[in-house]
């Protein structure tokens, strides 16, 4: 019997969902993972730093390294001492409800937990429409800028 035939084979492929919602989901979801990774560190008192791979000439050769890039967290502390969170997608938050989009914490041990919740929201569809509507906002503003660069050069 030959290798192959040990395994079980099927006909099926990996399926991505790709609609605009996935996308902006996924990316919301990866986005989160990071607030939540710097939520930690922060309750535990260590600094968080960002990395990523970046080519880099290094004595006339490029070479992949792991450089800090800039980090912001959805959260900060009013003159109270509650923390606040924005989800954000992009660089904009997200209106939660129409009219809101912060969510009180309270406690910067609580901030994990409320991010573990939206994380949930997120993955069950909650936030689709204000998603959609971000990216649409995205959209128009693209298209528009495409527009005026182009009248401008003709």
């Amino acid at each position: 019997m030959s290798i192959l035939e040990s395994l079980t084979l099927t006909s099926t492929a990996k399926r991505i969902d790709t609609s605009p919602v996935g996308t902006a989901r996924r990316k919301l979801l990866d986005a989160l993972v990071l607030q939540i990774e710097a939520a930690t560190a922060t309750i535990k008192g260590e600094v968080f730093i960002r990395r990523v791979g970046r080519w880099v000439n290094v004595d006339g050769t490029k070479e992949r390294r792991d450089v800090p890039v800039r980090f912001r967290p959805w959260w900060w502390k009013d003159e109270a001492g509650t923390i606040h969170l924005h989800i954000h997608y992009g660089n904009r938050p997200l209106e939660l409800k129409p009219g809101k989009s912060v969510i009180t914490v309270g406690a910067m041990d609580r901030l994990v937990p409320v991010l573990e919740q939206v994380r949930q929201a997120i993955m069950a569809g909650e936030l689709d429409r204000s998603m959609t509507e971000a990216v649409a906002r995205r959209q128009r503003v693209l298209q528009k800028a495409t527009t005026t660069t182009v009248g401008k050069a003709t």
